[in-house]
């Protein structure tokens, strides 16, 4: 196996600091759509727009398509505009993500959280600290306990990497696949947010946790969601085998010696 090259590990180096960036600009995003949508709740003005669940209705679409802004932004198309841990490694299992470019990849994401975070503190003020907001922290409903949020959570996060999966081995699908997984964030967002919290990405969770001084949770939306993509991957994996296997062209038989006439 040859060893990757000095240049090769500058394009991972530069490849993980725009993840870095792109995941930062996210969870600034995430941040800025939680304190005003989410931080300006008031269940006691009534209606459906003042509940956890009418708000979520809009803070979906704009988690789930500022996924899909990203994947498809010039510095996604050059790192594959991850921004999830779980989807690197992923990616990582799929061959679309080269092996050295994993531990840059997740690190990168993973500061990328805190400062994007940071950043939300810093722009928007105490009032980011305060408990309608608590630094854009997830936490679940009462009485679900933390194996009940891991199932969640890895078995959203399979579902959205069995797609990606499907979409990224399709030549037809591929430019579909933003898209797709943009509504599927969304979706999940919706049918969760307010259950076990809906985010299927250690890195949305990460940065807020911590700052946040809660990271009671935190080592459950770190390990499913990439216990999920990983299950998915070798689903996926061995479907794709199969397929190949099925549609390659049966060897040709060996003509049969002809008999001598005695």
């Amino acid at each position: 196996m040859t060893r990757p090259t000095r240049s090769g590990w500058r394009r991972s180096f530069h490849s993980a600091l725009l993840e870095l960036a792109l995941t930062a600009l996210m969870l600034f995003a995430v941040a800025t759509t939680v304190r005003w949508l989410m931080g300006t709740l008031d269940p006691a003005s009534g209606g459906w727009w003042n509940t956890p669940e009418g708000r979520l209705t809009a803070v979906a679409p704009l988690s789930g398509y500022t996924v899909t802004a990203v994947m498809l932004s010039p510095w996604g198309k050059v790192t594959g505009g991850h921004i999830n841990p779980a989807i690197t490694l992923a990616m990582w299992r799929y061959g679309r993500t080269p092996g050295r470019d994993v531990a840059p990849f997740i690190a990168g994401q993973l500061i990328g959280s805190l400062l994007g975070i940071a950043a939300g503190r810093l722009v928007w003020g105490p009032v980011f600290a305060s408990p309608g907001v608590d630094f854009a922290v997830i936490r679940p409903a009462p009485g679900w306990s933390w194996a009940a949020v891991a199932v969640i959570e890895a078995a959203t996060m399979f579902v959205i990497v069995a797609v990606a999966g499907i979409g990224v081995s399709s030549r037809g699908l591929g430019p579909f696949t933003p898209w797709a997984v943009g509504t599927m964030i969304a979706a999940q967002i919706v049918a969760f947010g307010t259950l076990s919290g809906g985010i299927a990405n250690p890195a949305r969770e990460f940065g807020p946790a911590l700052l946040a001084g809660d990271p009671s949770l935190l080592p459950v939306y770190l390990l499913a969601p990439p216990l999920g993509a990983l299950a998915a991957t070798v689903a996926i994996n061995r479907i794709n085998a199969r397929r190949r296997t099925g549609t390659q062209a049966p060897a040709g038989r060996v003509p049969e010696p002809t008999r001598r006439l005695a």
